[in-house]
């Protein structure tokens, strides 16, 4: 904030009309108010603050009208400022009786004020520009560009009074909130609480996966058993500041030890494959041997149906002789007389006994 001009109209001690040249008196860098008590000097402060937030410093009741000036002058304040790069031109008449305009006596005087902007037009001319007549909308904008409130302004800005001893005494929240908001520092504060956020959500996801690695170690270990193992010892929550490195080289040589033990059990597993397919061999070969040992043997089979050939009679050839397989005729009885033989035609099968009666019996 630079202050370029300053005029004071019927404020304070000043019945007149004053104007300060804040540009003449800062051409040499840093120039000093001073003078007797009741001069003027925080009179000047007040008039900043009025004109800035349309309030005194400190008492909001305070009388701001002189009384020495005359009853149709009204009391004002304007200030040439620029704020944040921002040239502009605040006008303010505070709430104040005055005498009526016409006929006698007097009406009250409301608030007012007046927000300009200095441009420049297109020929390169400056000029001031009504910005606002409202109240609140000026004092936001002033407060906006300013990033201080009026209790803030007067206890960084404006100290008169002794009141910076009253700043050294404040607790360190109170100088931390003032001083931060004088120089900016919301974005200092803005990254360091990103970065705390940031550190506890990183801490929060790294207990996460350590507990996980943990969890995974754990059920490795359970599957592996105690017939697998391995030259490094097992990650452990004890030594959870280092857990990374030494969990994946036990999990690595877990992994080598693994793969050697499937090797050698395919290897057993093809052996063992071979091993049953020889005795499967054996087996049917003692089955075959056993069968062919305890199965009986079967006598040929004859056909004792046979005709008789061309040209032969059925039960003899010509010279009278007996067919195959035809019993011999019978021997003739004591009559004389010549029966004809009846072939038997039951059939005899070979190793069978012929039964027949008793007297039919040859010798009987």
């Amino acid at each position: 904030m630079r202050l370029h001009h300053l005029t004071l109209q019927a404020f304070g001690p000043f019945a007149g009309t004053h104007t300060v040249d804040f540009d003449a008196l800062s051409a040499d860098g840093l120039f000093l108010l001073h003078g007797d008590t009741g001069a003027g000097k925080s009179t000047l402060f007040t008039a900043i603050c009025f004109a800035l937030y349309g309030e005194p410093p400190v008492d909001r009741d305070l009388m701001l009208r002189s009384h020495h000036a005359p009853a149709d002058l009204l009391t004002q304040v304007i200030l040439d400022v620029t704020i944040s790069g921002q040239r502009l031109l605040i006008d303010r008449v505070p709430q104040q009786m005055r005498p009526k305009k016409s006929g006698t006596g007097e009406t009250l005087q409301k608030a007012e004020t007046r927000l300009s902007r200095w441009t420049t037009d297109s020929a390169g001319k400056g000029h001031w520009e009504a910005s606002s007549k409202s109240h609140q909308e000026t004092g936001k904008e002033i407060k906006d560009l300013l990033g201080m409130s009026r209790t803030q302004f007067c206890q960084v800005v404006l100290l008169p009074q002794n009141e910076f001893t009253k700043f050294l005494y404040a607790d360190a929240g109170k100088r931390c909130e003032l001083l931060g908001k004088l120089f900016h520092t919301d974005r200092y504060a803005f990254i360091e609480d990103w970065l705390r956020d940031h550190s506890r959500a990183t801490q929060k996801n790294r207990d996460a996966a350590r507990d996980e690695v943990l969890h995974m170690a754990a059920r490795i270990h359970q599957a592996a058993g105690p017939d697998l193992k391995s030259q490094y010892d097992a990650p452990s929550a004890d030594a959870a500041h280092n857990l990374t490195d030494p969990a994946l080289t036990w999990a690595g040589d877990l992994i080598q030890a693994s793969q050697a033990d499937a090797l050698t059990a395919q290897a057993d597993a093809e052996n063992a494959k071979k091993h049953q397919l020889a005795q499967q061999k054996l087996e049917a070969a003692a089955r075959d041997l056993h069968r062919q040992q305890t199965t009986p043997r079967r006598p040929p089979r004859t056909d004792h149906r046979h005709r008789a050939a061309p040209g032969r009679r059925r039960g003899g050839d010509r010279e009278g002789r007996p067919g195959p397989h035809r019993h011999p005729p019978p021997a003739h009885r004591g009559n004389g007389r010549r029966t004809r033989h009846r072939p038997d035609r039951r059939r005899t099968v070979p190793g069978m006994r012929l039964l027949l009666p008793p007297e039919s019996r040859p010798g009987a």
